[in-house]
């Protein structure tokens, strides 16, 4: 019988690789970003009128006014145990938000009503700065 190398080290009692299974990976429908290591932010319904350009322009602005990197648009998370923080504009809780126990979820208004006055812009600010992302 032909064993694999990590069945091998199993054998070893060495068990240092955990196997990931499918189930563990999250495939996003919606518009997903992460930002930084630990928090992604949700895009929902209201904000696919939005051209991608658009988009990237507030997202790149928003990193920098809490001073994390440009975010990056993900299909799918494969640690969902990492995530800190998810932020969720203008839309309901994700289905797949129950895989995220030690995760805060923040609900907002979209980006298309953040982004409709200064005011808002401001208010929106103070509340992630609250959050200490």
């Amino acid at each position: 019988m032909v064993l694999s190398k990590y069945q091998k080290l199993q054998e070893l009692g060495i068990d240092i690789w955990k196997k990931r299974s499918e189930q563990e990976a999250i495939i996003f429908q919606d518009d997903v970003y992460l930002i930084d290591r630990n928090c992604i932010l949700c895009l929902g319904k209201k904000d696919e009128q939005v051209s991608e350009e658009d988009k990237i322009f507030f997202l790149s602005t928003l990193a920098k006014s809490i001073g994390k990197n440009k975010p990056l648009k993900i299909n799918k998370l494969e640690n969902p145990e990492s995530i800190n923080n998810i932020l969720v504009l203008g839309t309901d809780l994700p289905q797949y938000s129950e895989q995220y126990i030690n995760s805060k979820i923040s609900s907002y208004d979209s980006m298309a009503e953040i982004c409709s006055s200064k005011e808002s812009k401001k208010l929106f600010l103070n509340k992630l700065q609250a959050l200490n992302l």
